[in-house]
């Protein structure tokens, strides 16, 4: 074999030799092949949190501007001022009754009692007896009232038939209860002679309700 064969087999030799690592080598090439590793998965995490977020802003949910709409920020259009406006109105209106209406009641529960008023026929029995017959216009009427709570006693009394008799015959006891005591009763013009009792028993119940009424 001549000098040159034997210097290309050595040469063949070193290169087909396998490399050899030490201990401490092969750990520091394991530890940067797994940064590698995780340097890559950390990008393509971000890659797709970027390519989701683009698309929600491309495509957003219906009714899901994510803060940023314009419409926030454009004008109001006249129309949508003047429903602004209305339901404002509105609002005013109703926090101004709820207050006239509670001071009404205060006021009529203190002075719309049973014992001036007859058993049952007190504010509050009276109107949770006879709300159930008032119409829209009574509630309506009731609302314009510069006394509510009086106005709803006075419409729940005379619509509810049951309570209109039992303040009727209330009023016809305690005028014969004064005709008793008396045995004269007051004459519902005012000015003009007091009635006896036999003029009572000739009355109409018209002219019986009135002088009922002045008693009061």
């Amino acid at each position: 074999m001549s000098e040159q064969e034997n210097v290309n087999s050595s040469e063949a030799e070193v290169i087909q030799e396998p490399k050899v690592y030490s201990e401490e080598q092969f750990k520091g090439l394991l530890a940067d092949k797994q940064a590698e590793v995780k340097k890559r998965q950390d990008l393509e995490r971000q890659v797709a949190e970027l390519t989701a977020g683009q698309d929600r802003d491309d495509n957003p949910t219906p009714g899901d501007d994510g803060g940023n709409s314009s419409d926030n920020d454009r004008p109001l259009t006249i129309g949508e001022f003047k429903s602004l406006m209305a339901e404002q109105r509105k609002s005013d209106a109703e926090a101004e009754f709820a207050l006239r209406d509670r001071q009404s009641r205060e006021k009529a529960v203190s002075t719309l009692t049973a014992e001036k008023c007859g058993d049952g026929l007190d504010f509050d029995s009276v109107v949770s007896a006879g709300t159930a017959n008032l119409t829209e216009g009574d509630e309506l009427a009731i609302r314009k009232a510069k006394d509510p709570a009086d106005e709803r006693y006075r419409r729940c009394l005379m619509l509810t038939p049951e309570l209109r008799e039992k303040k009727e015959a209330l009023e016809t006891a305690k005028l014969l209860e004064e005709i008793k005591l008396t045995g004269r009763v007051p004459a519902s013009g005012g000015t003009a002679p007091q009635a006896t009792a036999d003029d009572v028993s000739k009355m109409s119940d018209e002219e019986l309700d009135k002088l009922a009424e002045s008693l009061v």
